[in-house]
């Protein structure tokens, strides 16, 4: 029995991770929403472990990240160790630029229930669990879908944009004709989750071998992961055998009884893969359905969810009407390539942990012992600088003219510890608001700007905010223009390195699209207007 067609503005194929922090995004700027899922309940075997800054940025935006921490093990140092048992690396970042620690772990299940319940407090998202996606047409002027659900009934829906989170093994990819490109690696790995686990190794350690390399995680709640890479000749079957199983967590557990038990075990092959385009016509790709990476960098699902924050607010800045559509189009053109470039990292990584030969892992020993003597590059990396973080050139960015304002726009902006007019100590986009920000250090925006620019931002509904320094006397401001103290000085900080910038914009996602100095914003608010459409 087919049903009336319902109308939604958006439509996302998949309720994983991904789909589910867009759906949240999509909720909080009010896009009536429909997020579907083949599966009746959420996916029980091995996937995520770690979550890092970004993604936890995203989620404080939509008012999830300490009910997410609730559940996490903070700041976890990861060790690196060669096949003779040194140690080359303790990765254990301390910085929190983004206002979070860098390293966190999870059970995804516990992630996603808590992902789901945040839906909940929207009355324009509706969540349809055991229904398939069937087809989809794409008329240039909307998308209508069909979708099964598991009591064989037909739903037809109609909405604006459709978005494919739907996996590896896109449903929605395939519909639109868009392929993987990139390879699948031929090693296969033993993944094993434990509970009860009571191993006295609180952090995460890879043991890196030419043939035989493994990997352990501590997890929350008394859960372990480990991982082993398998032989050529061993069998998947094999592989999960219980007596075999024993014999590789005697490598950690040693020999004999134990308390922990083994919850499942799967073999996994890792690709690295990425779609050649994420977008056709109202149609998007976002997360695993766009780009496939090996965990051994951990950015697996934290790719995804950059995705999902990039895109949201832009779907809603068009649907309000405020932008016009071409914004879109800056999503595949600020994620595809950053995607790219963490699939190709993760690669990396994974021939760090198995050098393909003994010259290789020779070299690679040498250069961390060299690291250890030189400060500065012993911090670039216990510190995971070496992380590629998205710098935006095409897109929603006003690229800076001025050459001592170079590698500000496109890039995230700092988190630091504001206070407020009320007396209230927060991270910084506590106090600005979920939507566009312009942000005047020492300076009242408003006051900057013609009535033409001020009408311009008033329209999109921009947050104005004027920084002043700690425990100065109170600055006044325009009316709506809100006030607050640079708790830590770290404004203050970053305009003694820049002393011609004066006003920064930051987009929803907390990038900065454009930088002023004292008599330039009205000519960046023009500039952001033509940009918007």
């Amino acid at each position: 029995m087919t049903e009336p067609v319902e109308h939604f503005d958006i439509v996302i194929v998949g309720a994983g991770p991904c789909g589910v922090t867009l759906a949240n995004h999509l909720g909080l700027y009010g896009v009536r929403t429909l997020i579907v899922d083949r599966s009746a309940d959420i996916l029980e075997y091995p996937r995520a472990v770690g979550m890092d800054d970004e993604a936890l940025r995203s989620f404080q935006a939509v008012g999830l990240a300490e009910p997410l921490l609730a559940d996490m093990i903070r700041n976890v140092p990861a060790r690196y160790y060669t096949a003779s048992g040194w140690c080359f690396a303790h990765i254990h970042p301390q910085e929190q630029p983004f206002g979070w620690s860098r390293r966190n772990l999870f059970i995804q299940p516990l992630v996603e229930r808590t992902l789901r319940r945040g839906l909940a407090r929207y009355e324009s998202v509706r969540l349809a669990l055991g229904t398939s996606l069937q087809t989809l047409v794409d008329d240039g002027n909307a998308v209508t879908a069909t979708f099964e659900r598991d009591d064989g009934s037909i739903r037809g829906v109609r909405c604006a944009y459709l978005v494919g989170a739907d996996g590896g093994r896109s449903t929605v990819r395939g519909l639109i004709g868009v392929k993987l490109e990139g390879k699948t690696d031929a090693a296969r790995w033993l993944v094993v989750d434990m509970q009860n686990d009571d191993l006295d190794s609180p952090y995460s350690s890879v043991y890196t071998h030419r043939h035989r390399p493994r990997i352990s995680i501590a997890l929350p709640y008394g859960h372990r992961r480990f991982e082993f890479r398998l032989p050529a000749g061993e069998s998947d079957e094999a592989a999960v055998d219980p007596v075999r199983l024993e014999e590789r967590l005697s490598l950690f557990y040693g020999a004999g009884p134990r308390r922990a038990n083994v919850l499942r075990a799967r073999v996994y092959r890792h690709h690295s893969r990425i779609a050649e385009r994420f977008r056709s016509g109202r149609v998007f790709l976002a997360g695993d359905a766009a780009h496939l990476q090996p965990p051994f960098f951990g950015q697996g699902m934290n790719s995804g969810l950059r995705d999902a924050t990039n895109l949201g607010w832009k779907l809603a800045a068009v649907l309000r009407g405020v932008a016009a559509p071409r914004l879109l189009e800056s999503y595949e053109a600020e994620r595809h390539d950053h995607a790219r470039k963490m699939v190709n990292v993760a690669t990396m990584f994974g021939r760090l942990y198995a050098p393909g030969s003994r010259a290789l892992e020779i070299a690679r020993d040498l250069f961390f012992r060299l690291v250890q003597r030189m400060p500065r590059l012993r911090d670039y990396v216990l510190q995971m600088k070496f992380k590629p973080m998205p710098r935006y050139t095409d897109g929603l960015v006003l690229p800076a003219t001025d050459a001592t304002r170079e590698g500000v726009v496109g890039r995230m902006f700092m988190q630091p510890l504001v206070e407020t007019a009320d007396g209230r100590q927060v991270k910084l986009d506590e106090a600005l608001g979920a939507w566009f920000t312009v942000i005047g250090i020492g300076a009242d925006p408003a006051a900057a700007m013609s009535a033409a620019s001020r009408k311009f931002w008033a329209d999109l509904g921009a947050n104005l905010v004027t920084v002043r320094s700690s425990r100065s006397e109170a600055a006044s401001a325009s009316d709506g223009v809100a006030v607050i103290e640079d708790l830590m000085g770290a404004f203050r900080d970053w305009r003694r390195a820049r002393p011609t910038i004066r006003f920064i914009v930051l987009r929803p996602d907390r990038y900065v699209v454009a930088i002023a100095g004292d008599d330039d914003l009205d000519s960046v608010s023009a500039q952001l207007q033509s940009l918007l459409g």
